[in-house]
């Protein structure tokens, strides 16, 4: 017998707090809005011209997402994150990553490798000059994304979504500092894909244990190596963005 469902109303429509949403994580990941800085919600309504009711809410996903921290009778701020943080977000990170590909070693299908595949081309059409370290961040977090569909497993991609945020905006800091990924950035990526396509699991997991060990020893190296350097990764990130800060007021 078939159970009978309850009623159930249309299919909600893309509401105005996830735009807003949208439009704070982009510019925090970028860099726009940098490390530390207070997020008014009288301000940010006024600006993006809501109410406060969506800030605050977007406020609230942000803040599950470790983009931001709710601070009692202080409000908001984007987050920072310490060298100790760093290494805590790349282990767990390390742990999700090889789990992913354990599974999509097993579980890819032709049109997972065909969604891994456009992203490199599309990498590759791009060019040189269009490899800015905000776009190369966004490629880099897709791919992962996309290995991580392959993988087929609900509950590792819903653990993947907590993390995703916070290591994208790590993503765009690193590359801005240090853009060496203009050349390998691409066949690092397609080895992987034709570890995964082959089914070679334990080359595979070889392969993306390195693969974000040698992303946090960058990370690390890039925020941390030179005492004369801020101690602060918000101060070093800071100072990564104000070029492109003030390339964009010259336009």
């Amino acid at each position: 017998m078939v159970q009978t469902l309850p009623a159930l109303g249309p299919a909600r429509r893309r509401v105005l707090t996830d735009e807003v949403t949208d439009d704070l994580r982009r510019a925090i990941v970028s860099g726009e809005i940098p490390a530390g800085e207070r997020l008014r919600e009288d301000e940010l309504a006024a600006q993006m011209k809501v109410s406060r009711g969506p800030i605050r809410e977007a406020l609230v996903r942000l803040e599950q997402e470790g983009l931001v921290v709710l601070e009692r009778h202080r409000g908001a701020r984007v987050f920072t994150l310490s060298r100790e943080d760093h290494e805590h977000l790349y282990s767990v990170r390390r742990a999700l990553d090889q789990i992913a590909v354990d599974y999509a070693c097993r579980n890819a299908t032709p049109e997972d490798f065909a969604r891994m595949e456009q992203i490199l081309a599309e990498f590759n059409r791009a060019g040189r000059a269009a490899r800015t370290p905000p776009a190369v961040a966004d490629w880099d977090i897709r791919f992962h994304d996309s290995v991580y569909l392959a993988a087929h497993n609900a509950p590792l991609y819903r653990a993947w979504e907590g993390l995703r945020s916070q290591i994208h905006s790590v993503l765009t800091t690193r590359m801005a500092l240090r853009q060496d990924y203009k050349d390998s950035w691409e066949p690092d990526h397609r080895h992987l894909v034709n570890l995964l396509q082959q089914r070679k699991k334990a080359d595979a997991l070889r392969f993306i244990r390195n693969h974000v060990a040698a992303g946090y020893e960058r990370i690390v190296a890039d925020l941390y190596k030179d005492p004369a350097d801020p101690a602060d990764p918000a101060d070093a990130a800071k100072s990564a963005q104000a070029p492109r800060r003030r390339a964009k007021a010259a336009s």
